[in-house]
């Protein structure tokens, strides 16, 4: 039996799965499965990994359900004590497995170890952004997650047993899901950060974190439902229940600031004077706001920038008339 068990959801990204499929099996720890779980590609995803010789890689076809179904149907295959899970376009360093085992192995308290990773393009570039953070507060894995997702999913270790344990994943999302999966996580196991970057995430205009499609809207609306709707159930943890208005007030931001990313000023206002009113400290909101407003419009040289600041002036003159 393998010792970790990496997981690789995927769905007509053949292009891209020689690169991926590689940077798993050449890593350092070698007691590895790979398991590719095709969710009803249409392109030569299946040649292209039958085509690989290693023995260590198993591939699973099934019809076409979603990245959570596709994630679940492999974790209940494995049959490695950890999994891992990498996108079918993204790239693990060599020494990913290795390192992460070593850290969650220290503690059999710790549910999952996480890392960074470095955006790159779709030719391979490095990019600047880097995701994976600490935990917001420290001790306090819930509260984090709560208040933000600090945690990279193609840059983690999990225990088999404790993703057992709360279930998998919610088949009923179509993003997020890796998000919900943490929190539920953090309820019953520690979570640990190791600071180095581990793995290299793509991103490219048809990686759905990269669109501005009506389905992108819905991924950004379903980060605030998901906060939502955890605070809206029976029996939320005290230390949970202590972040309630700073992780709302966060996720109205995070809304805000994502819309603005695509352009959509008029969806961005409402969110961002939510978060500003229940802001402890109203003008270091609105200047937050505008900072990253500003920084944006450097960036991509548009024009909503100027929507952006007179639709909030037109906003406050007509709440300070009322």
């Amino acid at each position: 039996m393998s010792r970790v068990s990496i997981l690789i959801p995927t769905y007509n990204r053949a292009h891209y799965l020689p690169e991926t499929l590689a940077s798993a099996l050449q890593q350092t720890f070698r007691d590895i499965e790979v398991i590719v779980v095709d969710d009803g590609s249409t392109d030569d995803t299946a040649q292209v990994v039958r085509a690989t010789p290693d023995p260590r890689v198993r591939y699973i076809y099934q019809e076409n359900r979603g990245v959570s179904a596709a994630l679940n149907t492999a974790w209940r295959a494995a049959r490695g004590e950890y999994v891992a899970m990498l996108g079918s376009d993204d790239v693990m360093l060599p020494t990913q497995i290795e390192t992460l085992l070593q850290h969650i192995e220290r503690d059999a308290a710790i549910g999952l170890v996480y890392a960074r990773a470095q955006a790159m393009d779709a030719q391979s570039n490095p990019l600047p952004q880097i995701l994976g953070s600490p935990p917001k507060f420290a001790g306090r894995e819930l509260a984090s997650l709560l208040y933000g997702d600090c945690i990279c999913g193609i840059a983690c270790l999990v225990r088999r047993a404790i993703l057992e344990r709360v279930g998998g994943f919610d088949e009923t999302l179509i993003a997020n899901e890796d998000w919900d999966l943490w929190i539920r996580m953090a309820e019953i196991s520690r979570l640990a950060f190791h600071d180095e970057i581990l793995a290299r995430y793509r991103m490219h205009p048809t990686s759905l974190t990269g669109g501005r499609s009506k389905q992108y809207r819905r991924v950004i609306l379903d980060r605030m439902r998901l906060i939502e709707n955890y605070y809206s159930r029976a029996n939320v943890p005290p230390d949970a229940l202590a972040i309630k208005s700073l992780a709302r007030r966060n996720v109205y931001m995070d809304v805000g600031i994502r819309f603005l990313a695509i352009g959509a000023v008029g969806d961005a206002i409402p969110y961002l004077e939510r978060a500003i009113r229940a802001h402890g400290n109203p003008i270091a909101a609105t200047f937050r706001v505008t900072g990253v407003a500003l920084f944006d419009l450097y960036l991509s040289k548009t024009r909503w920038g100027v929507r952006l600041v007179n639709a909030l002036v037109a906003r406050r003159r007509k709440t300070a008339v009322v």
